[in-house]
């Protein structure tokens, strides 16, 4: 048993946790995925939901409490903690991907009571993420980077395996899809709004209904009945008024977000983990809007390096569709030869009993 230990926070961590446990299952190796604000008390969950809120509407607060982010692993009830463990004793855990920092002392904890579990911490961010920032070291454990801001390289991936994940350029119907990813929180919303001024064909996800849409767009909301949970449901967007959506048939394998992704010329959103993780799946190139902190910062720069995406205020100077079929191209190059993070993590022995 191989279990990935995400948030819910930060889907840039939850969605790989899902990713990975579908290309485990697909190997009949069996695999769960957790989600640490699952075992907070509900008081404490009920102040992450009204947080979301507050910083999908206010971009600048949300920079500023991510860049004070905390661990808050203290916030577990001992007895919470100490029935997690025997459930994960009970199911046989041999291995475990950690994809949110926060769980590391978690880990360390367990790890000691059952030597031998094999632990990888994969970083799905370019540098360390705040989550990660103040992890505790586990004993024992590797570490994986998909990226590498030294060399501007694609490390590994962690791919969407489903076969017709990737649309040919000319099947795409979407020209641009702004969103700011699984919290909405960004420019761009403004950033839709300019290119409508524009004249280009515009998909906006919202954080939020919106009872008057945007003029001149499509538009989506997350869906309120979706949350991160221990189960395997990927995020659903629920269309807005007027909005005539694509078939989300595929929800089985992906995100809706992904699906609307897929179908796009180009994403424009800020440089986060998982929309980095969709354009290189979809090969759909990223035009980024504004960061939320140093990490993603880091995530753009191996982004633009390689030619996948670039800042939309610079391709809003020429407007060359060229420039975004280039992009296209090489990012499909690169993920026809990327090397698989599942692949490697099950060449080491994860998902499979501890010896």
């Amino acid at each position: 048993m191989n279990i990935a230990l995400t948030s819910g926070v930060a889907l840039g961590t939850h969605i790989p946790g899902l990713m990975l446990h579908r290309a485990l299952s697909a190997r009949a190796l069996p695999s769960r995925v957790y989600v640490l604000e699952t075992y907070f008390p509900e008081e404490i969950r009920q102040r992450i939901r009204t947080a979301k809120g507050r910083y999908s509407r206010d971009f600048r607060l949300a920079k500023a409490a991510h860049a004070l982010a905390a661990d808050h692993v203290e916030l577990i009830p001992p007895e919470t903690l100490a029935a997690l463990f025997d459930e994960w004793d009970a199911a046989g855990t041999g291995s475990i991907t950690v994809f949110s920092g926060f769980w590391t002392g978690i880990v360390a904890a367990y790890a000691e009571r059952r030597p031998g579990v094999r632990v990888d911490v994969c970083h799905v961010d370019a540098v360390p993420s705040p989550s990660h920032r103040h992890a505790k070291e586990i004993t024992g454990s590797t570490h994986t980077w998909l990226l590498d801001p030294v060399t501007n390289a694609l490390n590994q991936a962690i791919p969407v395996t489903r076969a017709g994940a990737r649309l040919p350029w000319e099947a795409r119907s979407i020209g641009f899809l702004a969103h700011g990813g699984g919290w909405g929180m960004g420019t761009h919303a403004a950033a839709a709004a300019r290119l409508v001024e524009a004249g280009e064909s515009v998909s906006l996800v919202l954080p939020e209904p919106w009872s008057d849409p945007p003029a001149g767009m499509s538009a989506y909301h997350q869906d309120p009945a979706w949350v991160p949970s221990p189960g395997t449901d990927f995020p659903r967007l629920v269309p807005g008024p007027g909005t005539a959506a694509p078939s989300f048939g595929s929800r089985e394998h992906w995100s809706d977000a992904f699906e609307l992704t897929r179908r796009s010329r180009a994403v424009v959103s800020k440089p986060g983990a998982g929309t980095l993780i969709d354009s290189l799946s979809a090969a759909t190139p990223v035009l980024f809007t504004e960061a939320l902190g140093d990490w993603e910062l880091a995530n753009e720069r191996v982004w633009c390096a390689l030619g996948f995406g670039m800042r939309l205020s610079e391709w809003l100077d020429e407007r060359d569709p060229a420039v975004l079929r280039a992009m296209h191209e090489r990012l499909r190059a690169a993920a026809d030869g990327a090397a698989s993070y599942p692949d490697d993590i099950v060449a080491r022995g994860f998902g499979r009993p501890v010896r």
